[in-house]
């Protein structure tokens, strides 16, 4: 998907067209994926977290602090 995008921005470019994808990706503190959505978060001694899945946001609520001192 991230592929096709580039092309698109790309292709977008050459016609005359600027585009600038945001750059508010965040790393979900589970498997370490790239995170672009704020749909699964949580927030756990003032900070917040964002999960790529359901079972990582599930896995980081069960014991926060195994994952914030990677």
């Amino acid at each position: 998907m991230e592929n096709r995008i580039k092309s698109l921005i790309k292709k977008l470019s050459r016609l005359g067209y600027h585009v600038r994808p945001k750059n508010n990706t965040k790393i979900d503190p589970v498997c370490g994926m790239k995170v672009s959505s704020d749909l699964l978060k949580t927030d756990y001694q003032g900070e917040s977290y964002f999960f790529c899945a359901e079972h990582c946001k599930e896995q980081f609520d069960k014991d926060p602090e195994i994952y914030i001192l990677k």
